[in-house]
């Protein structure tokens, strides 16, 4: 399963990420971008089964049961929702591409501890795991992100 990129920015190694949670990947295995678009979309087809009460992230299973967390910025919980707009909700049923999110980059940029944003699958053991990274920038729904390669 190909995941597209969640928002237009420049990927970064989750390794990277400014959390030692993402960057160990105790949470999943993916990558991380820089967001410099402010349209954050899903990145495969599947239901949202979380968004965030503060819009920082959400959780979407896909239809092949993968869990892919898509986390916008760092600590961004704490801004209780400033900077962020609510496009979907909870329950729905989304294609890879469909509008989540809307970012205010500006006010996220003064605010956030960092606007590097991992997008990670949660249940990765269940799988052979992600290859094929996207490295450079990354269109928002078009670009291909990373391959989760078949279950186990």
């Amino acid at each position: 399963m190909v995941l597209v990129a969640p928002v237009t920015g420049e990927v970064v190694p989750l390794e990277q990420v400014p959390d030692a949670a993402f960057a160990s990947k105790a949470v999943g295995d993916g990558v991380a971008i820089r967001p410099t678009g402010k349209l954050v979309v899903a990145p495969v087809a599947g239901t949202i089964a979380k968004i965030f009460n503060s819009n920082h992230a959400f959780a979407l299973v896909a239809d092949n049961g993968a869990e892919i967390i898509v986390h916008i910025g760092i600590e961004t919980v704490k801004l209780g929702g400033q900077g962020f707009k609510r496009l979907a909700e909870q329950g729905a049923r989304v294609n890879a591409g469909d509008p989540v999110l809307e970012l205010d980059l500006d006010y996220l940029a003064s605010h956030a501890q960092s606007l590097v944003s991992p997008v990670v699958v949660s249940n990765v053991d269940q799988y052979a795991g992600v290859a094929n990274p996207a490295s450079g920038q990354v269109q928002a729904g078009q670009s291909a992100l990373f391959l989760l390669k078949g279950k186990k």
